[in-house]
């Protein structure tokens, strides 16, 4: 079994988030994918499995199994440019547990097509204030079990703190902290908003760059801002950049760099079996 290793939303290696890369060659047991994923040790595994001219995908924190990744399909989809599977223009799909997502190599960058989600809004919660430390501005829930937080453009985002243990005392699955991005230093393109993203009950203390998080709030920002197509940055300590536009109601595009870290062979032997996993998954 082929595995790489690739950070997506960056240019340069050791940036941006990175995501191993598993090519099965037949279904595996959920068991064996979790336990090679802590291995790993990455916010996310992508496992490949080609069955029946589809190509099929999940996604595994170090913890747990994930309905839906962005920079891991994103990773996924490097990993298969590099493997001779994926041609640059082509395009097509990754079956996953949040349905059919399209892939696409363009030029130096990769395009991935993912879901929406739903923003709830919802009261303000001073124990939320609290934990950041300072006022949020708007807070919504979502479909996704994130709970979104809208920060003043002044605050430091980039150096937020959180009190992890508190953080997982919240009835959420992942915490995105956003803000409207501010003016642009020279020679730099102006993001539209920042944010960055927090999920230690998933396994991942801070993601480096959260693409189902971008696609959640995208929607909000392209129609705050008025534009059709958004630059975006996470700004955590690896960072990373994108561009997202809308396509269709309940479809984001997003689009980033990526960079190959290594690419190699699996020894390890995974248990086969969950067949029934895998073909839920087909069209």
């Amino acid at each position: 079994m082929r595995i790489a290793q690739v950070d997506a939303f960056t240019a340069q290696p050791f940036g941006g988030n990175g995501a191993a890369v598993v090519l099965l060659s037949e279904p595996v047991t959920g068991q064996s994918l979790q336990a090679l994923a802590a291995e790993c040790a990455q916010s996310e595994t992508a496992f490949l499995l080609p069955l029946q001219g589809q190509w099929l995908l999940r996604w595994f924190t170090p913890t747990l199994e994930v309905d839906l990744c962005g920079h891991g399909t994103m990773a996924a989809a490097r990993a298969l440019s590099h493997w001779g599977v994926l041609a640059p223009g082509q395009a097509m799909d990754l079956h996953s547990r949040s349905g059919p997502l399209p892939v696409e190599q363009r030029g130096a960058g990769f395009r991935v097509q993912l879901p929406t989600g739903q923003l709830h809004k919802a009261p303000l919660d001073p124990g939320l204030d609290q934990l950041l430390g300072t006022p949020v501005q708007q807070r919504w829930t979502s479909s996704l079990r994130y709970e979104v937080a809208m920060v003043e453009s002044t605050f430091p985002l980039a150096t937020l703190a959180l009190d992890q243990d508190q953080l997982r005392q919240r009835p959420c699955l992942g915490l995105v902290v956003m803000q409207a991005g501010q003016l642009a230093t020279a020679g730099a393109e102006p993001p539209d908003y920042l944010l960055r993203f927090f999920a230690p009950r998933a396994g991942i203390p801070e993601d480096p760059v959260t693409g189902s998080a971008h696609a959640l709030v995208a929607p909000y920002w392209l129609a705050r801002t008025g534009r059709t197509l958004l630059n975006a940055r996470q700004v955590s300590r690896r960072g990373g950049r994108l561009r997202l536009w809308q396509r269709g109601e309940d479809q984001v595009v997003l689009e980033g760099e990526t960079a190959l870290v290594w690419s190699g062979e699996l020894m390890a032997n995974l248990e086969p079996g969950g067949q029934r996993l895998w073909e839920d998954l087909l069209p």
